[in-house]
């Protein structure tokens, strides 16, 4: 009798784990494709390949409704250095570069190069406070859609371009440009 008891209680166990062999099997695929995704995307997000413009190449245009209503494009500052900042309001080291880059372009506006600020995924009204704030007066406008953004494969702020009168990029910054002589010997890339 004990031995029935024992084969009785296996067989319904046997079926349940045969219904739950297909369904475990499936549950563990589901699990290791969800882990393969997340490792694609990591690795997308860390590789060190930027998807922007490449140093020595020519950058993409842009055309840029500033704050003030006027149009800029990269096209029309041809034969000028440019310095294309990505920022926004909400950015705390964007925040400690603005005065550096104010400071530079009143003094250098007249030596032939251009500022150009762009406010990266920012609200209308906490752009315009910005630039108010820090008294910006060099052309700025909001990248509405991230279309700059995505050309220049901006994932984060602040990051400024340095373009030679050619158009073609020079260098990049990655970060805060707090650091005035570093940010001289840069503009001394670009300038015409």
């Amino acid at each position: 009798m004990p031995e029935r008891e024992t084969t009785a209680t296996r067989s319904p166990s046997t079926r349940v784990r045969l219904v739950l062999t297909p369904t475990l099997l499936f549950a563990v695929g589901v699990l290791a494709l969800l882990v393969l995704l997340l490792g694609l995307l990591v690795a997308q997000l860390f590789r060190n390949e930027d998807p922007g413009p490449r140093l020595g190449e020519p950058v993409p245009d842009f055309a840029l409704a500033t704050f003030d209503g006027r149009q800029v494009s990269l096209a029309d500052l041809r034969g000028q250095g440019v310095v294309l900042n990505f920022w926004a309001s909400w950015c705390g080291p964007c925040r400690d570069e603005a005065p550096l880059l104010e400071r530079a372009w009143r003094a250098e506006a007249a030596a032939g190069l251009a500022f150009v600020g762009v406010a990266h995924l920012d609200q209308l009204p906490a752009a315009l406070s910005y630039i108010e704030e820090f008294g910006i007066t060099y052309p700025n406008g909001r990248d509405a859609g991230n279309v700059i953004s995505d050309r220049y494969g901006v994932r984060g702020v602040p990051k400024t371009f340095f373009i030679d009168p050619l158009g073609r990029l020079v260098h990049t910054v990655t970060g805060p440009l707090t650091d005035a002589a570093a940010f001289q010997r840069h503009l001394d890339l670009i300038r015409p």
